[in-house]
């Protein structure tokens, strides 16, 4: 996804079902949990929910530039609603997140349905720069 220039050691294998634990060279693959089944249909949104699921935990990631990479590669998601729909099956940070994304890029009406979902007194921490992202205090990321 571009989101850091570090080789990883360990990469992340999204499933409901099975447990992924093999070692492929020095990669650990480490299996992490899908909150949706995965298919080809779903899979690159997936991509995306997941990077901004694990964006506080990317190594040496600058999140203002990675937010600026989530958006390009929002621009190129036809089915919005769709990521919409998935994203609500996802941790309230996520939902913020990706609500705000998606309302920097004019969807405010599909992103009704991810606010109501949202506590309003909580705040999501990601340390994300109001020039980034300017939605972010609409959505209490901080």
């Amino acid at each position: 996804m571009g989101l850091t220039n570090k080789v990883p050691h360990n990469i992340s294998i999204a499933s409901r079902d099975k447990r992924v634990l093999t070692p492929i060279g020095n990669i650990q693959l480490r299996p992490v949990k899908s909150h949706v089944d995965v298919t080809n249909e779903n899979y690159l949104l997936l991509e995306i929910l997941y990077a901004t699921k694990d964006l506080k935990i990317i190594p040496d990631v600058d999140h203002n530039r990675a937010v600026q990479n989530l958006l390009r590669q929002l621009t190129d998601v036809t089915d919005k609603s769709k990521l919409v729909k998935l994203a609500l099956k996802y941790p309230p940070r996520v939902r913020a997140l990706a609500g705000s994304l998606l309302e920097q890029l004019g969807f405010k009406a599909i992103v009704a349905l991810l606010g109501k979902s949202l506590n309003p007194l909580s705040a999501y921490t990601y340390g994300i720069s109001a020039e980034a992202l300017p939605t972010h205090t609409n959505w209490n990321i901080l």
